[in-house]
């Protein structure tokens, strides 16, 4: 089983960089490592061009621009014993054809850690520096405001987390404890941007108590404290949920985790209203063939707010269907809502989504893809809604 764990953890560990660098994509690609010495070398490359018809996501006044967008990364892999360490490095560079002010450089830098004591300890390490943007158009500056700033507003995350599990992974019960810090702030238009420079500290305990052999139940307490930096502001809060629920890999067709219950918000500052109401999260896979995957998910979280409101009450979910329809063709489709509820002001948003794309894998080291994607936003408030369409060729390859 601690081998089981291993090659599921170095999966991941693998594919982490590629889900920073293609989000919107189906992972294909099967990169291979170059050895170096005790060290594994596994660098990648994605070249994204394509066309958005609404880049700044308005209403009215629409412009549409090509986008052309460069993704390299490298990982080191470290192997000892059962024990595996790896650091991840990628870069993004989004070029916009219409206004060069648009384009932006992220980068991503995270070292891992998987530490399997013995079959029934085990501890996993993060340590990630992200710094990335907002497009204009979102987050602080929507609607009329979509182009008030001359560039996109840029951050960065610092974040801290670790996760103890105690209990052997087919034991009858089994724990696992994490806590994670997550330092935000805001590198451009202060003025504007200040008072959402914030740092939370997330800690959680979940007991799982397996009541057949592949389906446990779980019972998890979680807790949040968010402290924005500015003592103006009195967006300062914490939030605590009491969850139970279930994991099940009942068959070699399904699998997923379920987790309902209860969630409240209270905020340090008597001029806001504290709250408090039903949380869930779900992600199941349906495999009816093992070349066809049907993957749902469904949450109801609260998310701070970018201006607006106490906070975001959101529900959302999404339905995604992955084909293998030959060994080198790949189809993909999605679709999926989410309704945002801004607590305490009077805005509601619903928001779709669609996708579909194809990638061909041409050899193991190299696919190319192409996809279509629509987002659509109703709401409430004048000038806020908008749709869009997009459409991009991708281009990944490793050695």
């Amino acid at each position: 089983m601690n081998r089981l764990r291993l090659a599921f953890t170095r999966t991941y560990l693998l594919l982490f960089p590629a889900m920073f660098l293609m989000p919107t994509s189906a992972v294909a690609l099967e990169p291979a490592a170059a050895d170096a010495g005790p060290l594994q070398v596994i660098p990648q490359v994605n070249l994204q061009v394509g066309h958005d018809d609404n880049i700044y996501s308005t209403e009215t006044n629409r412009v549409d621009s090509v986008i052309t967008v460069l993704n390299p990364s490298v990982q080191v892999v470290l192997e000892k014993d059962l024990d595996i360490y790896s650091v991840n490095y990628g870069v993004k560079q989004g070029i916009y054809d219409y206004d060069s002010a648009d384009n932006y450089t992220d980068h991503d830098l995270t070292a891992q850690a998987y530490l399997d004591f013995n079959i029934r300890n085990r501890l996993e390490l993060l340590a990630r520096y992200l710094k990335t943007h907002e497009d204009r158009g979102t987050g602080l500056n929507q609607g009329a405001n979509a182009t008030a700033n001359n560039a996109p507003v840029e951050y960065h995350v610092n974040t801290l987390s670790a996760k103890y599990g105690f209990g052997g992974l087919n034991a009858k019960g089994r724990i696992e404890v994490a806590a994670k810090i997550d330092d935000r702030e805001y590198d451009n238009f202060r003025s504007q941007t200040e008072a959402k420079d914030r740092k939370s500290v997330s800690t959680s305990a979940t007991f799982y108590y397996r009541v057949m052999p592949k389906t446990s139940l779980l019972f998890e307490v979680s807790h949040e404290d968010i402290d924005y930096d500015l003592a103006s502001v009195t967006l300062d809060s914490t939030e605590t949920e009491y969850l139970m629920g279930a994991t099940w890999d009942a068959t070699a067709k399904t699998t997923g985790i379920f987790k309902i219950g209860y969630a409240e918000k209270d905020f340090a500052s008597a001029s806001r209203e504290d709250d408090d109401g039903i949380s869930w999260e779900l992600a199941m896979q349906w495999a009816p063939r093992t070349y066809s995957v049907v993957k749902f998910t469904t949450s109801k979280e609260e998310e701070e707010t970018d201006g607006t409101g106490n906070y975001i009450d959101t529900t959302s979910w999404n339905v995604d269907w992955e084909h293998d329809w030959t060994d080198r063709v790949i189809s993909r489709v999605s679709y999926g809502q989410s309704d945002s509820e801004y607590v305490t002001s009077t805005r509601e948003d619903e928001n779709t989504n669609f996708g579909m794309g194809v990638t061909y894998k041409m050899r193991r080291w190299l696919d190319f893809g192409l996809d279509y994607s629509y987002l659509d936003r109703d709401s409430n408030i004048a000038n806020t809604d908008y749709d869009k369409n997009m459409i991009y060729f991708t281009v990944q390859g490793s050695l």
